[in-house]
């Protein structure tokens, strides 16, 4: 019976997406560095030669879970500023920031870790990445002059990727902190961008 998954499995349309979707799953409990292809097919109830048909090796696969992080991250920053603008919009993107580093820790980490995966050759992960910081650009947009646009918001994503990072990793505050992190956060960025 398993067998006959398996090989259903590896014939259908939505291998990729199944192998993702697993190594997503699998992320979270046994962290990047004891996920391997053949456990993620194991998982995905597909044959062993399945993730090569997709993934030139496990960098490659991993590649595809930082893409489709930075993805669900910046759908999820749009959804927390749209209709939004100013310091609401900041703090909604800085409060979903904070909130998906929470809920996907291992994903999270996998996103920035270089040393695991190289972004430089995975050109659609650093798109995906490009564009989940665009939307927090978009948000400061309005809070300073268009010249002082991108040093904001490098300031803004630093300070709230750092926060994150250091309640994940260093158990700083409780997650329903976030909130009030963000839009504090938010407040000293747009005082600093006025006056600055």
């Amino acid at each position: 019976m398993v067998e006959d998954t398996r090989r259903r499995g590896h014939h259908h349309g939505n291998a990729r997406e199944a192998l993702i979707a697993a190594a997503t799953e699998m992320l979270e409990g046994a962290g990047a560095a004891n996920l391997s292809l053949r456990g993620v097919a194991e998982r995905a109830g597909l044959s062993r030669q399945a993730p090569y048909n997709h993934f030139a090796d496990k960098e490659a696969m991993l590649a595809a879970l930082v893409t489709t992080g930075f993805d669900r991250l910046a759908q999820e920053l749009e959804d927390a500023s749209a209709g939004l603008i100013g310091e609401a919009a900041l703090a909604g993107t800085g409060e979903a920031y904070i909130a998906f580093a929470q809920t996907s820790p291992a994903l999270f980490r996998l996103m920035f870790a270089r040393e695991i995966v190289d972004t430089s050759k995975f050109p659609e992960a650093a798109a995906a990445g490009a564009k989940a910081f665009a939307i927090m650009v978009a948000a400061v947009t309005s809070l300073t002059a268009a010249e002082k646009v991108e040093e904001v918001s490098m300031a803004a994503w630093c300070i709230v990727h750092g926060y994150a990072t250091l309640c994940n990793e260093a158990s700083l505050e409780a997650p329903e902190r976030c909130g009030d992190r963000a839009r504090q956060f938010t407040h000293m960025i747009a005082t600093a961008a006025k006056t600055a």
